[in-house]
């Protein structure tokens, strides 16, 4: 069996790894409001629970402010419930027909420990990057009949893709701290 395969095979889980750091990274609330915060957020409409998006339109109204237009006026009680019940880090307010959302400042110790948090979901990225890496080395040193420079070749080159993907993380995680620290 070829390198290529057991590349092809770590790069596509690793991937996945990427993304759900970025996904994350957009949760964690840097000085502008990002939409994806209310990416979790369920509204109960219509008798079953509807992702926040598709019962209402969002809308940025600055860096702090959010303004939420349901697209049927009978489920905005249900979206203010369903927002009182998140972990935002805002109260909404019911404005007639649509709801608004003012964000606070964040303070100092807010960005330190949205900056902890990063460096935390890094570090699990790093190891979820090591768990996708031991099943394929377990992989290619069962190959019956490998040669000791066959089994050395694929070592260097699992641990030169494994090191560009812990690059990306790193540099994903120094853009999202820049964020964060940046007033």
């Amino acid at each position: 069996m070829e390198w290529s395969t057991y590349k092809t095979e770590f790069q596509n889980d690793a991937d996945h790894v990427i993304d759900w750091l970025n996904t994350e990274y957009d949760t964690i609330r840097s000085g502008r409001v990002n939409l994806n915060i209310f990416n979790d957020i369920k509204i109960e409409a219509y008798g079953e629970l509807m992702p926040l998006n598709q019962v209402a339109t969002l809308q940025l109204v600055d860096a702090r402010q959010v303004l939420i237009k349901p697209f049927d006026k009978g489920t905005v009680k249900d979206i203010v419930t369903a927002l009182n019940n998140s972990n935002i880090g805002a109260s909404p307010q019911l404005n007639g027909d649509t709801v608004r959302i003012i964000f606070p400042p964040i303070t100092e110790e807010t960005r330190k420990i949205n900056v902890k948090r990063a460096k935390e979901l890094m570090e699990q990225a790093k190891v979820r990057i090591r768990n996708i890496r031991q099943p394929i080395q377990a992989k290619y040193k069962k190959i019956p009949n490998i040669s000791e420079d066959t089994l050395r070749y694929f070592e260097e080159e699992l641990n030169k893709v494994t090191k560009e993907y812990n690059v990306k993380l790193e540099e994903l995680y120094g853009k999202k701290e820049g964020e964060l620290l940046k007033i």
